[in-house]
């Protein structure tokens, strides 16, 4: 099972918002509302689109501030290791796509 961004996130937004209910002792509180007003968003819908499934996202993207934002608030840092690795997968990905196109179409 790959790890995407989204599943990543809501793991992470999940698994915070259960120990805050226990911390708190309030199992009616919602992490994406209390989350999503950190971040300055209005609603929590866009927080709550950005670690849903890709049908449902609409645009919405999680930009590196607002990932340090929720990264400090839940101190939980695994999105950055994700980003990390991503960028490396990308570049790895660039280098082989400039490889290939960077010979003439007859030797490939």
């Amino acid at each position: 099972m790959k790890v995407t961004l989204e599943k990543l996130l809501y793991t992470m937004i999940k698994g915070w918002e259960n120990e805050q209910r226990f911390v708190r002792d309030d199992l009616s509180f919602d992490a994406y509302e209390f989350l999503s007003d950190k971040l300055g968003h209005k609603n929590s819908s866009t927080l709550r689109k950005m670690s849903g499934p890709q049908s449902s996202r609409c645009g919405a993207k999680l930009g590196f501030n607002d990932a340090m934002i929720l990264m400090d608030e839940m101190n939980d840092y695994r999105l950055l290791e994700y980003m990390k690795e991503e960028l490396k997968r990308r570049k790895k990905e660039n280098e082989q796509l400039n490889f290939i196109f960077s010979k003439p179409h007859t030797e490939l």
